[in-house]
């Protein structure tokens, strides 16, 4: 496999918080497209928005941005339903609606 970027130390880093360094493919620029799409979604609706005034608290409100965007943000893959409310979806299939009500 070519490597276009290589960061050790990042890689290392993500690995520290649990993530998984992913590289795109080269001369793949759909799968590029993905990520770009998120950045642009994280930067428009959450961190514009957020106040700054430390590193401290940036990586706080960051990781808040996260957590909403992974939990309630609108999401077109899904119908433009949140993840929360595709999962619950998904559980209810087939359940009558008192149980649906319970999960």
């Amino acid at each position: 496999m070519v490597r276009c970027y290589r960061a050790n130390e990042t890689r290392q880093f993500a690995r520290m918080l649990g993530l998984e360094p992913k590289n795109t493919a080269v001369r793949s620029p759909e799968s590029n497209g993905i990520a770009e799409s998120f950045v642009k979604t994280i930067k428009r609706d959450y961190i514009s928005i957020m106040p700054k005034p430390d590193g401290l608290t940036a990586a706080k409100n960051l990781a808040e941005a996260f957590e909403h965007y992974n939990e309630w943000h609108p999401h077109s893959a899904l119908g433009y339903r949140s993840p929360r409310e595709y999962l619950r979806q998904r559980a209810c299939n087939g359940l009558s609606d008192n149980r649906c009500l319970e999960i």
